[in-house]
């Protein structure tokens, strides 16, 4: 039978030990003791130090990552024209939102985005490039099908760009940003980022 108050402890108790010493360095043992309880009651609601990380972390970055997949394929499914009308203010409304629900769930994103190697999400970042770059390729398609002359963007390039601007995404939490600098910093990074590729595509 599950009590929800230790597991609330042993929740509670490593997410401070792996926002202390990142997931490598942390110690069930440790995580125990902060608890209040004994490395055998942790192994009764977790097999393992690995299962425990992702009961901190996994529903909001799994969910963030279905959403943005989402997005990205509602936006695919918009006529080419309109991609090339609303795409920059498409972009800043659900960079907006990306990021309020990054803040509402902070803890999780500052373990994952900082305290991850050695788990699962020590490449989260890299999942998120893989639906950008993705989709930046068929966004480029959909232009040259309006009869845009856009140069060649190898997959080596893509990913650069799209890298530079997702890893700066995740610097508002890696240096604890509030949540309202971290807006208008990202806001700031996408006007940026949106005129370089306006530029390398030749779109107004």
């Amino acid at each position: 039978m599950v009590d929800e108050s230790t597991q609330n402890r042993i929740l509670d108790a490593g997410k401070a030990e792996f926002l202390e010493k990142g997931y490598k360095n942390a110690s069930l043992r440790s995580i125990a003791q902060k608890a209040g309880v004994t490395t055998g009651a942790i192994y009764g609601y977790y097999p393992d130090k690995a299962a425990l990380f992702g009961a901190l972390v996994s529903e909001p970055a799994n969910y963030l990552r279905d959403w943005y997949l989402s997005v990205q394929r509602e936006f695919e499914a918009f006529p080419a024209e309109y991609k090339e009308e609303q795409m920059h203010e498409y972009t800043s409304n659900a960079l907006d939102e990306f990021i309020n629900y990054i803040y509402l769930h902070f803890d999780a994103f500052k373990l994952v985005v900082c305290h991850s190697a050695g788990t699962g999400y020590e490449y989260y970042i890299d999942s998120l490039l893989e639906i950008e770059i993705e989709h930046t390729k068929r966004f480029i398609d959909a232009m040259r099908g309006l009869g845009h002359d856009i140069p060649v963007i190898d997959d080596d390039m893509n990913h650069i760009l799209s890298g530079a601007f997702y890893y700066g995404i995740f610097e508002t939490v890696a240096h604890d940003m509030p949540r309202e600098r971290a807006l208008e910093y990202v806001r700031i990074l996408n006007k940026f980022y949106s005129a370089g590729w306006d530029s390398i595509l030749g779109l107004k």
